[in-house]
């Protein structure tokens, strides 16, 4: 179907990344330097307990605004495990967090991990997060890749053991040459109850590349069917049985071509609700679209990015808008009392801006509320938040 709206139906919460460091065990191909290295220098304990304050505060200022009042704190790199400091900050925002906040609006801890710690580390990180997401990376040694499956089960016995305290997800990532190894693993996961998405590398059409892998059209379908499946499931069982007949069909094409042709799946696996003006809507996790240049976006009221390493501060870790139409940060973490007083002024004098997508293409953030069209953008967004602070 054709459409003009995203609406967000599940996990509806303001998503927090806070990318801890360059610094990563890993060094995958498709990889780019400014997201990993070996050799930056890990973040003190001192320099992340002083940014709290300002992620707070910024949370809390939206909050009083969102219908919904659940925050998701979620720590990437780079690799955050490497840093000696990660779970004594952790143990430390906790701390903040409930004896400041949690009386007004909910939150939750996240680790975003290669997976790649030892078992006393998974440990900790049970014990004081309460949502992980492995991302699973072929391009290591049959031993490592191994300890990563076993991690994998320590979380899913804690998921099991602890089902309201901790949950875990899986990002595997569909390496072009190991693709069956893939397929293999998503079967494992399948027995041991696991949620995992499979993805697609280098989702940037203008990606490099060393980046974009080139897929085959018989793995395209694989990752196709996929979704096809688990959004036949969303809206009409009927529906499951033609997928699963599409399935084998074949295609005569023998050019690779890249995975980010077939659209892009919400990170989280959310619900969304794709509309049109006509009155058509369906529910999706996977999106067959991914150029919204233009549109209105909600991506400021779901989602903040917060860069360690570079003192930045961002409304999205990939899209990065802004709400002058140009992308960037949006300022400096060490100077968050500047950012903090623009917005509270917005808001109080009702002209909140509303950002117009400037990108070429949506990855991560796909799932914010936007539409084509303004009226139907404030429409939907009224699930959401009082939208008689926006300024249109």
């Amino acid at each position: 179907m054709s459409f003009d709206t995203i609406d967000l139906l599940s996990g509806n919460i303001f998503q927090i990344t806070w990318d801890l460091g360059r610094r990563c065990n890993y060094d995958c191909s498709y990889c780019p330097a400014h997201r990993h290295d070996n050799f930056s220098p890990h973040a003190s304990l001192d320099d992340l307990k002083s940014n709290t304050d300002f992620l707070f505060e910024y949370i809390d200022t939206y909050m009083q605004y969102r219908n919904n009042k659940l925050a998701s704190i979620s720590f990437t790199g780079g690799e955050p495990t490497v840093n000696p400091n990660f779970i004594p900050f952790v143990k430390y925002l906790n701390d903040e967090y409930y004896k400041k906040y949690s009386h007004k609006w909910d939150a939750n801890i996240g680790l975003t991990t290669n997976g790649a710690m030892s078992e006393k580390m998974a440990e900790a990180v049970i014990d004081n997060i309460q949502h992980v997401t492995v991302s699973y990376h072929t391009e290591s040694d049959d031993k490592l890749r191994q300890q990563v499956k076993d991690r994998i089960k320590q979380f899913r016995d804690a998921e099991i053991k602890y089902p309201k305290d901790f949950r875990m997800n899986v990002n595997v990532m569909f390496h072009a040459q190991q693709f069956d190894e893939c397929k293999d693993l998503c079967k494992w996961l399948d027995t041991l109850g696991c949620k995992y998405v499979p993805r697609v590398i280098g989702e940037e059409p203008d990606s490099k590349a060393t980046f974009a892998h080139e897929y085959t059209p018989d793995q395209l379908d694989y990752i196709k069917n996929y979704w096809k499946y688990k959004n036949a499931k969303l809206n009409d069982e009927e529906e499951v049985s033609k997928v699963l007949s599409a399935a084998g069909e074949k295609k005569n094409e023998a050019t690779k071509v890249l995975g980010s042709s077939i659209g892009r799946p919400c990170c989280g696996m959310r619900e969304m609700c794709l509309s049109s003006a006509g009155g058509e809507s369906r529910k999706s996790t996977f999106v067959n679209m991914r150029e919204f240049k233009g549109w209105h976006c909600s991506v400021n009221w779901f989602f903040l990015h917060l860069e360690q390493q570079t003192d930045q501060v961002f409304h999205h870790q990939t899209c990065q808008a802004r709400f002058d139409g140009t992308r960037g940060p949006i300022g400096k973490i060490s100077e968050g009392k500047k950012i903090i007083a623009d917005l509270k002024e917005k808001l109080s004098m009702n002209k909140m801006p509303t950002i117009v997508c400037p990108k070429q293409t949506c990855s991560c953030g796909l799932c914010a509320p936007k539409s084509k069209f303004k009226d139907s953008y404030v429409d939907t967004l009224k699930n959401h938040f009082n939208v008689e602070i926006l300024d249109v």
